[in-house]
């Protein structure tokens, strides 16, 4: 939902989806009904599943096509009527992630941008950012505000925190899926209470809204840019390194500090806007224990230390998932699987199935590769 060029090949490869999707619709709509039934047979009879399958998957090629959903649009009504009352939010977020993953694997099968194809990882980012675009119509819709101050936030016209939230844990959960890596950088504006008091509430606000046009146009079209706090935003960035992010960091700080200077038209004297960040960076690997709320403490505990320390700077956290799979416990301790399993059996090293894995902790890794 941030800012950035709907032209040049992305608008190619999102033309080439929406195509291979309508010409593949009933097939579609046939698999994620089935998938519903089965997984809420208590809840929904084969013809209400029918419908909540077409209505979802409407709202998702809508999404893809338009790059929104509004949550007044007729088929966010009608889902709302037919689901909600049956399934609850939960679950009915649950299905709407749900058509999302079917629809990935739909489009994986395609010979111009399927899993193979070059195109395909920005392929995946448009059909997550379709389902979220969809999840966010129906909160909008759920909390019964205006439309566009449930989905953005009214000043900086940033994607608003729930909105946010929801494509963080999502985030996180395809990066355990499919050992992903994602960033997320915290800007926090220093001295904002200063700065009221000096200029007036009314400056402030500017200085909010220009930090938020800025952060539209400098960041790529499938981040996730949000109003975190009363003076601080947030950019959710897929795919991102620890050392890309910070770079990232840094850039829109210079930006930030040379765009937005206030001016005191008394003593004609003038004060670059300047920003602490934290860039927290979950890198490629075979893990889980990872949750969305515990990527955003971290940047939180960062950017707080960074502003004791000084302020106008950039903090950088590697985080590193509290267990991993067996196979990323046996490659940071340099041994085989059938190594690592001898250490289990022994009692040397323990081993926690959580659904359809077995995971290590870390600590018990490190207390290992400290002896």
């Amino acid at each position: 939902m941030s800012g950035g060029s709907e032209g040049g090949p992305g608008a190619v490869v999102r033309r080439e989806a929406i195509e291979v999707l309508r010409e593949r619709n009933a097939a579609l709509v046939s698999d994620l009904s089935s998938e519903l039934h089965a997984l809420y047979a208590d809840a929904l009879t084969p013809e209400s599943s029918r419908s909540a399958a077409t209505l979802l998957l409407t709202l998702t090629l809508s999404a893809l096509e338009h790059g929104e959903v509004s949550p007044r649009a007729g088929a966010v009504h009608d889902l709302y009527r037919i689901c909600l009352e049956a399934l609850g939010p939960r679950r009915l977020f649950h299905a709407t992630e749900t058509a999302g993953r079917i629809i990935a694997d739909e489009l994986a099968l395609d010979d111009r941008i399927g899993a193979t194809s070059e195109p395909w990882p920005m392929v995946l980012l448009f059909v997550r950012r379709a389902a979220l675009d969809v999840l966010a119509a129906f909160t909008a819709r759920l909390l019964d505000t205006p439309a566009y101050g449930a989905v953005r936030d009214p000043l900086t016209t940033l994607i608003a925190r729930p909105v946010f939230d929801l494509a963080l844990e999502q985030e996180t959960q395809r990066a355990m899926r499919h050992q992903g890596s994602f960033a997320l950088i915290l800007f926090d504006v220093d001295d904002l209470s200063a700065i009221n008091r000096e200029h007036g509430y009314g400056v402030g606000d500017r200085v909010l809204e220009r930090l938020g046009i800025l952060a539209r146009r400098f960041f790529r079209t499938h981040d996730w840019i949000a109003r975190h706090d009363e003076d601080s935003i947030v950019a959710l960035l897929p795919e991102t390194s620890l050392d890309q992010a910070a770079l990232l960091a840094t850039r829109f700080r210079d930006t930030v500090r040379q765009r937005l200077v206030l001016v005191d038209h008394k003593s004609e004297s003038r004060a670059s806007v300047t920003l602490t960040a934290a860039a927290v960076a979950v890198e490629r690997v075979q893990a889980a224990g990872l949750e969305a709320a515990a990527v955003m403490r971290e940047a939180e505990t960062a950017v707080a230390r960074a502003k004791l320390e000084g302020r106008n700077r950039t903090e950088r956290i590697a985080l590193m998932p509290t267990s991993v799979t067996l196979l990323a416990a046996a490659t940071l301790l340099e041994c085989t699987l059938r190594e690592l399993r001898r250490m289990i059996r022994s009692g040397a090293l323990k081993a926690t199935r959580r659904g359809r894995h077995y995971l290590v902790d870390r600590a018990d890794i490190a207390r290992l590769q400290a002896q």
